[in-house]
């Protein structure tokens, strides 16, 4: 039986970037203002002291570009490309995307040495990019069941009057992983030692032989979250009827991924952002 719980919550949402990384507080966005999610293409995304790394960063852009490709490649023996360079503390936080032979978003801090204006090494946070490659390898793994769920979410937004986040904001600013337009996979690595091990042994696992690893690491996919968000053009939080529809057509649907589901909607307003939500664990 699925479960699903439904219910009423207020929180604020920024569309302007996020970090673990020395992110700019709550206050400090609530001063800069947000962007309406569809005009959202990552402008304004941005960390603590990234003024006074500015300079530095535009200047070493291609070697601190190279520098995080070559961390991810020797580390995680994954190709990636650049979409984004943010200055940081001492630092550059380099966006970077996967497209083959599984797909994810990611980013790689490289350190600066501000008094001797050079380039140092890269790192990750912990656990970071790790995770991601695990849900770029769930969606290889069920490719099929994914493609459905992106109609599936396509047709819920049309039937809503509801919008995603664009292609290029994802690209500049998203580090969770396997990420579309309206859901992302959430997960860990600690929970797919198999999956992830193999993965590093041969990089091109076939997508049979990831479904008999997950089955192997999660029998039950109870490590596998998919959020589901959506954007609502109204200046109001949606009627809770709305939420409910969702959900029941969330359960209803048939042949998707397996794994937690839950369904965000938020309202647009430029200081503050309201949201209802469901959750329902769906096995299908």
């Amino acid at each position: 039986m699925k479960k699903i719980i439904v219910g009423l919550l207020a929180s604020i949402l920024f569309i302007g970037g996020c970090s673990d990384m020395n992110e700019k507080t709550a206050e400090e966005k609530l001063q800069e203002g947000t962007t309406p999610v569809q005009d959202y293409v990552g402008q304004g995304f941005s960390f603590v002291d990234g003024d006074k790394s500015e300079e530095l960063v535009k200047k070493k852009e291609e070697e601190i570009k190279q520098v995080a490709i070559d961390y991810v490649k020797t580390t995680y023996k994954t190709n990636v490309k650049v979409n984004n360079v943010v200055p940081a503390r001492g630092a550059a936080v380099v966006m970077v995307e996967c497209e083959a032979p599984i797909q994810f978003h990611t980013s790689v801090i490289v350190g600066l040495d501000m008094r001797k204006g050079t380039v140092g090494d890269a790192r990750s946070d912990e656990g970071e990019v790790e995770k991601a490659i695990v849900g770029g390898l769930y969606a290889k793994a069920y490719e099929e069941k994914f493609q459905h769920l992106d109609e599936f979410a396509a047709k819920l937004a049309q039937e809503y009057d509801l919008l995603g986040m664009t292609e290029e904001a994802i690209d500049k600013t998203s580090s969770v992983g396997y990420e579309k337009e309206y859901y992302f996979i959430s997960t860990s690595d600690s929970y797919y030692p198999s999956v992830y091990n193999a993965y590093l042994a041969n990089p091109e696992i076939s997508a049979d032989e990831l479904c008999e690893l997950f089955m192997q690491d999660d029998p039950a996919n109870e490590n596998i979250s998919i959020p589901m968000d959506f954007y609502i053009e109204e200046n109001k939080l949606p009627k809770q009827e709305l939420i409910n529809d969702m959900a029941g057509e969330l359960r209803q649907e048939q042949g998707l991924p397996k794994g937690n589901y839950s369904i965000v909607v938020y309202k647009e307003s430029r200081r503050l952002t309201g949201w209802r939500k469901c959750k329902c664990r769906g096995n299908y």
